[in-house]
Parts: structure tokens; sequence; C-alpha cells
């Protein structure tokens, strides 16, 4: 599960969900060529066209060892209007609950124990919907328009979206153009407080704030064979607005010691702007009996991040109801040129995060799907799949007593996923 594919803002790239983000029509960008690149005709596809209905649903149970507990329930269902329209209805409910690391050091003093990371409870539901209008231009040339909104009680958003398609070299080739606005408006309980304050006492300046974001895409489908695809896409983000996350907060500690003593934890500031670039890149290829999927993603934005995705699922058939889809996923990242993972008593820094999700980090996933297609039509898929994210235990900023504990925490993670499909 996806919602977002910013890496620290929102969510990680490895899954991880963070459910500050609401639905977003940004991800219409990604999926508009990703159903360019499965629409096409590889080898051993099947012609639908006579099928006008499709429905899609799903439930997922995301859940991380003492920490955040996800449940969502999906729906998408898509007419095929005429020969050159089709509409999509999409609707979606989740709730999160569990406790997230706040970035407080684990270590106050000299004699106390370092244990877990300090976490903070809490609870939320999600509910969005989105529509899509998929229309022809022009014989070579596919338009599709989507809205989305979706509300939590502290989050919210919405966004309009659109995309062309052009395909030439006799439907060989495929361009994509797409562009996404969208906004969001931030009203964490007892407002917005002053960011680099005492956390105890920082005073409540506004009760809520907004974040706007501009998309950008550029994409190209490419057969090369029979049996290869190829998909190149390019999207350029830029936001602004408020980005800090007000629920975390930076520990102060003695210069020295690095002992927290009666310092005040400082509410966490990050920057207001932000621009960054993707490169999606990803091949599919049939060989005789199965198809192997292979994906690698570059992610780079002028806090400092640079990330890197590389994912592999190989379909195999084992009847013909019946296929396997393992997968495997590995993510790095850098972090953060604002993100100390403490701050010394005395600094005065412009912005400063330890949220985790800002610093060095590392995940590795392997899974895997079960697809069943029964002669009656339809089809039910299973999914598994187990993910552990690592950081740097001991950040160069670390000093006295917190050169002793481990910084970063360490994250294990299970997905399981449901799903059905019928098209008629």
């Amino acid at each position: 599960m996806q919602l977002t594919n910013k890496p620290g803002n929102g969510q990680t790239e490895n899954g991880q969900p963070e459910k500050e983000k609401g639905a977003s029509v940004r991800s219409l960008l990604s999926a508009a060529s990703a159903s360019l690149l499965l629409a096409a005709p590889l080898a051993h596809a099947v012609d639908a066209s006579d099928q006008t209905w499709r429905i899609d649903a799903g439930a997922l149970r995301y859940s991380e060892r003492g920490r955040i507990n996800v449940s969502e329930l999906n729906f998408r269902v898509r007419n095929q209007l005429g020969e050159d329209d089709a509409v999509s209805l999409r609707a979606d409910y989740d709730s999160v609950s569990g406790a997230s690391p706040t970035g407080a050091v684990k270590t106050q003093t000299t004699s106390s124990a370092s244990g877990g990371a300090p976490t903070a409870t809490f609870q939320a539901a999600r509910t969005a919907v989105g529509v899509d209008w998929e229309t022809s231009v022009s014989p070579d040339t596919r338009l599709t328009l989507a809205g989305d909104t979706s509300s939590q009680k502290s989050y919210g958003s919405a966004g309009l979206g659109a995309s062309v398609a052009r395909d030439f070299n006799q439907r060989n080739t495929t361009l994509v153009f797409g562009a996404g606005y969208s906004v969001d408006t931030i009203r964490p309980t007892g407002g917005i407080r002053a960011e680099l304050a005492a956390n105890d006492t920082a005073p409540i300046r506004t009760a809520s704030e907004k974040k706007d974001q501009v998309d950008l895409q550029l994409g190209v489908t490419q057969v090369l064979t029979r049996e290869t695809l190829l998909q190149l896409n390019l999207v350029h983000s830029s936001a602004s607005g408020y980005m800090t996350n007000p629920y975390k907060i930076v520990s102060v500690v003695h210069p020295v010691t690095g002992e927290t003593l009666s310092y005040p934890a400082l509410t966490e500031k990050r920057p207001d702007k932000r621009d960054s670039n993707a490169l999606y890149a990803q091949v599919n290829h049939a060989f005789t009996s199965g198809i192997l999927y292979s994906s690698y993603r570059y992610f780079q934005d002028d806090w400092g991040i640079k990330a890197h995705t590389v994912d592999f699922k190989y379909r195999q058939p084992v009847t013909e109801e019946l296929y396997v889809q393992p997968n495997i996923r590995m993510y790095t990242q850098s972090a953060a040129d604002f993100y100390r993972s403490m701050l010394y008593n005395g600094e005065t820094p412009t912005y400063a995060s330890a949220d985790y999700r800002m610093t060095k980090m590392h995940s590795f996933a392997i899974g895997l799907k079960l697809g069943y297609k029964p002669s009656s039509g339809g089809e039910f898929t299973a999914r598994v799949e187990a993910m552990r994210q690592d950081g740097e235990l001991h950040p160069q900023d670390a000093i006295g007593v917190q050169k002793q504990t481990d910084a970063f925490p360490v994250l294990e993670a299970v997905l399981f996923h449901i799903g059905y499909t019928l098209s008629f």
C-alpha cells in the first residue's frame, strides 16, 4: 500500500504507511503510466474488449512489531461507457492506531536505561473518494481527468489532475504527459504550536495550516519486442506550505555529557518549500510461461534526500487457474540536510527534525502473492509481505551517553492483503 510516493514525507517508499497524508490525485500520475504498461500487448494477454464493467475490492492489514497497525478497505468500479469513454469510481476507508516514535532520544541520563525509542500513541480513521474519466481525443490520443478528496479528524486533502497519452509508431510507443494539483489541510488536535519552542510550553500560533503541491509527469512506454515492454517516467513535484510534523519533537542534550538534564525537548521545524524529482524505469518481460516485472526508482529533493528503490516480481502459472508471484524490494535513502538526532543546549538552528524518516536508512522486503482465476470468472488474490527497516544506530551528532545507545528505532512489519477482481 502506498498513499504517496515521496520518501520522508508522509510515508517512506518502502511501504510504511503514515496516515497524516490524505488520498491525493498525485497517485494519478504514476497510475496512468502503470495502467498503460500493464494494458500493453504482452504475449499471452487476454482480449477483454467485450467486458464493459470491472470491479476491484480489497482488504489490507499492516502491522509493525510493537508500533502501528493499519486496516484498510478499498473498492474500485470502472465502466466502459462506449468505445471511447470510461469512468471509474474509487472509495477507501482505513484506520490506524498504535505508537509512533516521537523523535526523543532513548537515554536521558547517565544512570537511566536505554530501552525502546520514546513513542506516542494515536488513533485515526480516514475516508477517501475519487473519480476518473477517460476519453479519446483522437484515434491515437487519450485524455484522463481525475479528482480525489479524503478526510480524517486532523487532516484533509483534495486534488485534481489530468494526463494525456499519445500513441506513435503503430501503437508501439506511447508518450504520456500529466499534471496534478493538490491542497492539504493540517489541523492537529490542540492547534499548531510554534516551531523550535519548548514542547511543553510552546504557544499555539494557529488552528490549522495548508500545503499546496504541483506535480508534472513525462513518461514513455515502448514495446521493445513481442515479449518485452519498457516504461520510463519522470515526475517533478513542487510543494509549499506547512510541512513540519506537529507531533514530532527534538531532544536537547548537554553539549559534553549528552544528558538531557532539565532541558525541555523542542518542537521540530522543516522548510516550507520542497522541490523533488523522481525517475522511474520498469521492464516487463514475458517468458514461455511466466512474466518478470523489474523496476528501479531514483528520488532526490532539495532537502538533501536521495533514495533508490529496486523491485522484482515474477509471476509463474502453476495451473490454468492458479499462479504464484514472489517479490523482493530493496530501498535506501540518505538523510535530510536538517536531520538532527538531538540538539546541543544553546544551539539555534533554522530547521531541525529528529523524525527517523528524515535520516539515512534502508529496508528490505520479501513477499508472495497467490492468484486464483476460476473458470466461472473473476480473480482472487492473497498477498503477504515482510519488511525490515534499519538506519544509523550511532549517528555522527550523538555525543556523550548518547553514543552508547542505538538511536534508530528498527522497524519490522508484516502486510497481508486479499483482493477480488471481476470483469463482465
